[in-house]
């Protein structure tokens, strides 16, 4: 070949090839670098020609290449070698080097990118992990041997059974801890594994005078063609064996034991029919076993011929080993367990409902594939913490995506200003130490925000126990934080002070309670928590209406004040005020609601003491007013009649005419002061009778009776006809003389003033005995008054309204005056020519 095709192939070969080809003078800086190495590093060749190839190489290779690049230089031969550069967009790429130093001092090398190769290996290491765990925990017994026979690993089942330490067994043969007769057994079937072939035989052996079998397994495991150890697998069957051996000897005479037997469990003969079905597998296959003893499977079964459970019984019985397998059965929708025992006689089968196992591994299968898309942030690192890899969820709750992260220490951009480094590093140590540790920190956001966190990290091993890494799950918990913190200033605040503080949940249910709440109603926390406050403090007394109206208030979630009677815990009544205030979350939703109460007990006092001295007062004036028109009119026309007629007198013939008519109207004069003097006595008894009256339970309709035994006379004469309208048995607390006046100064009325025009129709109708007092009303059809004419005066003293009818007008003034007294009070509505109604009102004492 010409030399210049050699140049030209050469060239060729350097621009095509994936590998980096370049050449470093003596003093490490870069002559020539292929086009490639803008694909493997991201920099064009122009940008690293002329720069020292340290600009581009990971700092923590610095040395080690130094000093591989002087021994390139010492020796003359080939060298190959491996380190790592920061790619242009920042990441590592690991590079292993061929070189060799040429006489004109430059070196000449090849560099292969060995990305992909490092995560094959980690790959490989993880896998080399799983089959590790899964060979050190499976429950079988496991071991491996070497060509020689010796033992090169053992399980810890195999350490478990024979009571031996590890050590006692690698590097021995087996016959070390076999038996003689099974060590023979052992070497037979180990020489034909390591031919190539799989083998199944039985072990049976004695340990610590315990006779023990097992079902086992030699695979060959076979590198490049060739056999380099053998495993074997042998699992216990010593149990199925005796209880084979047992319904073998046993099957005709022992069906009361099959259906002891927790398992479900059938037998098949020959010809492949039932001779034995026991009730378990009766109940899982939802059969009646007495129609399918001694009938044909496959043709009870058709639709299981040919399949799973038909291939593997078939396979039993042909090879006259033992199979065990899961299987989906159709007819009742469950997953089974099912071993299979072949005999002389036929084939038995056990197997158990194993369905909510299978759907649990399924389940797990389903979780392992959502575990990338969880919420939760999560992180994956080697065993110096740096990052390998996050989820999406970890890149939602930082912002920091796994490109940006990737080899980085998560605290080194996460911790900030406020973060409890101290507290962190104490975590870290025992994280580090292989604990698995829990812990809440304040991190930050990349856009800078505080994010508060709930980390779980937990370590990974790799075969020798060492620690290969962490994988870290993060949980944001800022809003949880954020009123933890907002609860505890509060907290802060109101254990200062003496009013009562409730905080409540969006619901209404108590989460806190402060000092000043126990002291004023005697409830504590423990007692009042996870209630709402109302079921404990409010009581017979408390104002529906007012209850209604704070209802309302929470579920349209506005601040508001209300007054009421609540109970404290001993029982004892007393008025307060509460504010309530809801607190919203960031989103504008009630999470809470914050209600101060303050004890006004006293201050109501005050108010229901000040009315009662203003009513006193009102009523004492009221009775002065009345008693003043008493004397200066009513009485002093009488007594001024009298004295005048005196004066006359004197001066009278007593045998005059004259004279006997001036004494018949001072005789007038007197009785009419008389009755003047009787009044002023009536109204004096009833005002100085309030507050120390006797009162009784008093029957109405008692009372009515007699009020109209007393005025049955001109009551029958009139024509008048009663409708009693009260509830039976009804009664009031009153004093019983007050009641019988009321209700005789209504009826007397009733006759009094009756219409000519129809007859008189009085009716007396209650209103039941309410919580609160007794509402009764009295009415008459009579000739009735009008009330825009009588104005304020139909309850005064002396006012009458019928001028053609004689009277005093002090009826009306009397019921008035007796229903306050009692507490009580009347009203009054009348029409002329359609009757009046008086509605009075007793309260409940």
């Amino acid at each position: 070949m010409k030399p210049d095709q050699a140049l030209f192939d050469f060239e060729k070969m350097v621009i095509h090839s994936l590998d980096i080809i370049g050449s470093i003078d003596l003093n490490g800086y870069i002559r020539y670098v292929s086009d490639i190495s803008e694909d493997i590093l991201g920099y064009q060749s122009s940008e690293m020609i002329d720069h020292h190839y340290s600009d581009f190489l990971h700092p923590d290779d610095l040395l080690d290449t130094e000093q591989t690049v002087r021994t390139f230089y010492d020796t003359p031969e080939k060298t190959s070698f491996e380190n790592r550069y920061i790619h242009k967009e920042g990441h590592i790429v690991p590079i292993r080097w061929y070189g060799v130093w040429s006489e004109d001092n430059t070196l000449y090398c090849v560099g292969r990118d060995m990305t992909k190769q490092r995560k094959s290996q980690s790959r490989l290491e993880e896998s080399e992990q799983r089959y590790r765990v899964l060979f050190d925990n499976n429950p079988d017994v496991v071991f491996i041997e070497n060509k020689e026979g010796l033992v090169t690993e053992a399980n810890q089942q195999l350490v478990k059974s024979l009571r031996v330490s590890e050590a006692q067994l690698i590097n021995c043969p087996a016959s070390s801890f076999l038996p003689p007769d099974m060590a023979a057994v052992n070497e037979r079937y180990l020489q034909q594994a390591l031919m190539g072939n799989s083998l199944r035989f039985e072990f049976e052996f004695e340990i610590n005078g315990e006779t023990r079998i097992y079902d086992t397994i030699k695979y060959p495991v076979i590198v490049k063609d060739e056999v380099v150890c053998v495993q074997t697998i042998a699992k216990e069957i010593t149990s199925l064996v005796h209880s084979y051996n047992t319904i073998k000897r046993q099957a005709k005479r022992l069906s009361n034991i099959f259906e002891s037997i927790t398992n479900a469990f059938f037998t098949l003969d020959k010809e492949w029919k039932f001779s034995y079905i026991n009730c378990e597998a009766e109940r899982l296959l939802a059969i009646e076993r007495a129609f399918y003893i001694g009938e044909n499977a496959w043709q009870k079964f058709p639709i299981e011929e040919n399949g799973v459970f038909y291939r593997h019984y078939h396979h039993a019985v042909a090879t006259g080993k033992a199979v065990q397998f899961e299987a989906y059965y159709s007819g009742t929708d469950v997953w089974l367990d099912v071993r299979a025992f072949p005999s002389e006689e036929g084939i038995s089968v056990y197997f158990d409902d194993i369905t909510e196992k299978v759907k649990a591994r399924q389940e797990l299968e389903k979780l392992s594939l959502v575990a990338s898309k969880t919420t939760n942030g999560v992180i994956i690192t080697n065993r110096a913490r740096r990052i390998e890899w996050v989820n999406e969820g970890f890149t939602r709750l930082t912002g920091y995506r796994l490109e940006e992260v990737r080899g980085q220490i998560p605290s080194d951009f996460l911790h900030g200003q406020k973060t409890d480094k101290k507290a962190f590093e104490v975590v870290k140590d025992k994280m580090e130490g292989g604990e698995p540790v829990s812990f809440e920190i304040l991190n930050y956001r990349k856009n800078g925000e505080e994010l508060w966190l709930s980390v779980q990290v937990n370590p990974t091993y790799d075969g020798n126990g060492g620690i290969l890494g962490f994988v870290t799950v993060q949980t944001d918990i800022t809003d949880r934080v954020n009123s933890q913190q907002e609860l505890e200033k509060l907290s802060l605040v109101a254990s200062s002070t003496d009013n009562g503080v409730i905080i409540t949940d969006a619901c209404g249910l108590t989460e806190w309670v402060n000092e000043g709440f126990t002291k004023t109603t005697g409830y504590t926390l423990s007692e009042i928590a996870g209630r709402k406050p109302g079921e404990l403090l409010q009581g017979e007394e408390t104002e529906e209406a007012t209850v209604s109206m704070m209802r309302e208030k929470l579920k349209l979630g506005v601040h508001f004040n209300a007054m009421l009677i609540n109970y404290k815990k001993s029982g004892e009544k007393f008025w307060v005020s509460m504010d309530i205030t809801p607190v919203y979350d960031t989103v504008g939703t009630v999470r809470q609601f914050i209600a101060i109460l303050k004890d006004i007990t006293f201050r109501k006092e005050a108010e229901t003491s000040l009315l009662k001295m203003t009513q006193d007062l009102y009523a004492k004036n009221s009775d002065q007013q009345q008693f003043t028109y008493l004397v200066s009119h009513n009485l002093r026309a009488p007594v001024a009649n009298a004295m005048g007629l005196a004066n006359l007198l004197t001066k009278l013939d007593k045998n005059s005419e004259l004279y006997d008519k001036s004494l018949s109207v001072l005789n007038q004069s007197i009785l009419q002061l008389d009755t003047v003097l009787k009044d002023i006595n009536t109204i004096l008894t009833i005002r100085d009778s309030n507050g120390n009256m006797d009162q009784e339970q008093v029957s109405i309709n008692a009372v009515l009776e007699q009020v109209l035994s007393s005025l049955q006379e001109p009551f029958q004469k009139c024509g008048g006809e009663f409708v009693n309208r009260l509830e039976e048995g009804i009664s009031v607390k009153a004093n019983k003389a007050y009641v019988y006046s009321i209700f005789y100064n209504f009826l007397s009325n009733a006759i009094k003033y009756r219409s000519e025009e129809r007859a008189l129709v009085v009716r007396v109708k209650s209103f039941g005995n309410t919580s609160k007092g007794t509402l009764i009303s009295f009415s008459d059809n009579g000739s009735g008054f009008d009330m825009k004419k009588a104005n304020n005066n139909i309850f005064k003293l002396y006012k009458r309204f019928h001028v053609d009818k004689k009277g005093r007008g002090i009826g009306l003034y009397l019921v008035k005056s007796h229903l306050e007294a009692m507490g009580g009070h009347v009203e009054v509505t009348s029409k002329i020519g359609f009757g009046t109604r008086f509605l009075i009102y007793l309260p409940k004492i």
